[in-house]
């Protein structure tokens, strides 16, 4: 089904989880966002998410819907609804809506390309992702997160001369041993605050003096830290991956110690120190940060000034490229 071009204006956002990149690309399209974060068995949870889906498209029948992707159960309902209310799909693909698990599984890389084709278009964050959508098919365009804005939050008493927030979820992509072992060759009154659900994942009665494991922290708690650190660390073993934790620490301007991957490099391109995923090279990331703060403090204000002015370029294209998929498909 079909539509003509003239009456095609109604969008809406649906996720399966809540992420502040949803919330900022959906406000700015004026496009209702929709999230289903079902606390339940893994069975009802995926039940009970695809009813409120398809109930949510037949209630609002939208001429465009966006799925985040993942979760990929998500991207395939609703790739299978478009053939049935013929919305214009567009899916916003993560690194694992790409790559689902690193791409060491055959089915769903299957699945994953076929999504690719699938959708009318296909958002990623930077052009590598970009090459692979095309190589695969289908019709990508690149769209970094937005800077969030960082609420107004009193200071947290930090320890140490110099303290670093490490914004960690303590999953397989994220060299955190590392960290915890480079914290062991760097000056004693440098503290490295460490967030996530860290249970089951490290020994915490060997950990250095100088790391603080602080868990997961409501949001307000959260950004109260990144306000009060000298610096942000945020690290992957991911090439093509822009880290949420980076653009936080743009947006309260705070030096950046990211990974050495060339996406990094490339859109974070000032007041950033990049490391590879070895104690010694974080350590020296992070006495490099110490000395040169002030420098990267300047530097980082800068940086937060180009990404939002960039971002605003990258939007446009991103509706000029609406514009031209609302044509293709005009009767």
């Amino acid at each position: 089904m079909k539509r003509k071009i003239s009456a095609m204006k109604k969008g809406i956002w649906i996720s399966w989880e809540t992420q502040r990149r949803n919330k900022g690309i959906a406000s700015t399209l004026g496009w209702q966002l929709f999230e289903f974060d079902i606390i339940a068995s893994p069975i009802r949870r995926y039940v009970v998410s695809l009813y409120k889906t398809v109930t949510l498209i037949v209630r609002e029948k939208p001429d465009f819907l966006a799925a985040q992707n993942p979760s990929i159960v998500l991207a395939v309902w609703v790739a299978v609804l478009k053939r049935y209310f013929g919305f214009l799909l567009i899916l916003d693909a993560h690194n694992s809506g790409i790559r689902p698990r690193d791409g060491k599984s055959k089915s769903l890389m299957w699945i994953a390309r076929w999504l690719q084709r699938k959708a009318d278009i296909t958002i990623v964050t930077n052009p590598e992702l970009k090459k692979q959508v095309d190589r695969n098919g289908g019709r990508a365009i690149c769209l970094p997160d937005r800077l969030p804005e960082a609420p107004i939050s009193l200071p947290m008493r930090l320890d140490g001369a110099f303290s670093i927030a490490f914004i960690c979820t303590f999953s397989g992509d994220e060299p955190f041993r590392e960290v915890i072992s480079a914290a062991r060759l760097i000056p004693s009154n440098f503290v490295i605050y460490i967030t996530g659900k860290y249970n089951g994942k490290i020994d915490i009665d060997k950990i250095p003096k100088n790391v603080r494991l602080i868990g997961f922290l409501p949001e307000q708690a959260f950004w109260e830290l990144l306000n009060s650190a000298h610096s942000i660390m945020d690290l992957t073993l991911r090439e093509d991956c822009l880290l949420c934790g980076a653009y936080e620490g743009v947006a309260v301007g705070k030096p950046l110690i990211l990974s050495n991957t060339r996406a990094l490099r490339t859109y974070f391109n000032k007041g950033s120190v990049y490391v590879d995923p070895t104690a010694e090279s974080i350590a020296q990331g992070i006495s490099f940060a110490a000395e040169n703060r002030i420098m990267l403090e300047k530097e980082i204000q800068e940086l937060k000034i180009k990404i939002e002015t960039e971002w605003q370029n990258y939007f446009l294209g991103f509706k000029q490229y609406l514009q031209e998929v609302i044509g293709r498909n005009k009767p």
